[in-house]
């Protein structure tokens, strides 16, 4: 990450090449880099990468989703970050997952009459993306009443954030002059320099590159396909 910075800083002629960024300015560009990378959280085209989770079904009327949530994951940002949701039964073998789909929209999920009714197995989800203390809520319905059953999850993974400058960047390829080129965008009004025409250019065009990515076509034709049903 502080080679990033320093890259980025170099981009806008802030350092000189072969210089480093100082403490004070690695510090604060981790803190811009961080809030940029929270923003792209929010824009599922720059997902890079698709995560399955399992936990373990109860009677509960809803589970917690995040990190440290009953469904240990990044917390999705929206139902469209959630492409698929499935449930298996621990007590047959080979074990069998079976699909429920992406989770019902809000206008579906206040039209079932009957939220509290329950079936040995579940139909359908619905997500609430709520913040309580960074978690969100999974709600199965009917409430399963098996004791057999796993919860099967696969969520969208964006960009996570870095903790601190020592980190070490692991990201698809195009990543790396997206996020320097971007980051320097960021910075350039704090350093009071601007971008040149050059370096605006870059930003553009690799933005576009990592939204136009394999992933993001595939995310893309999900999205659509579940507003056709519509």
């Amino acid at each position: 990450v502080s080679e990033l910075i320093t890259a980025s800083l170099q981009d806008l002629r802030v350092l000189q090449v072969g210089e480093t960024a100082s403490a004070n300015d690695a510090a604060y560009g981790l803190s811009r880099l961080n809030d940029w990378i929270d923003s792209l959280a929010t824009e599922g085209l720059t997902v890079y990468s698709r995560a399955r989770t399992v936990w373990t079904i109860s009677t509960a009327s809803n589970y917690t989703i995040g990190t440290g949530g009953v469904i240990n994951c990044a917390r999705p940002t929206g139902p469209t970050a959630i492409d698929n949701v499935g449930f298996q039964d621990t007590s047959v073998t080979p074990t069998i997952e079976y699909n429920l789909g992406p989770p019902l929209t809000e206008d579906a999920y206040d039209g079932i009459p009957q939220k509290a009714l329950t079936s040995v197995y579940p139909q359908s989800v619905y997500y609430n993306p709520t913040y309580a203390s960074g978690l969100g809520l999974i709600y199965l319905w009917p409430i399963p009443t098996s004791t057999t059953l796993q919860g099967v999850i696969y969520t969208l993974v964006p960009v996570s954030e870095f903790s601190a400058i020592s980190d070490t960047i692991a990201l698809p390829p195009g990543y790396r002059r997206f996020l320097r080129t971007n980051l320097a965008k960021e910075l350039a009004s704090a350093f009071d320099s601007p971008l040149t025409p050059d370096l605006q250019q870059a930003a553009t065009t690799t933005s576009i590159v990592i939204r136009n990515g394999p992933v993001s076509r595939f995310h893309l034709r999900v999205e659509r396909g579940s507003e056709s049903v519509g």
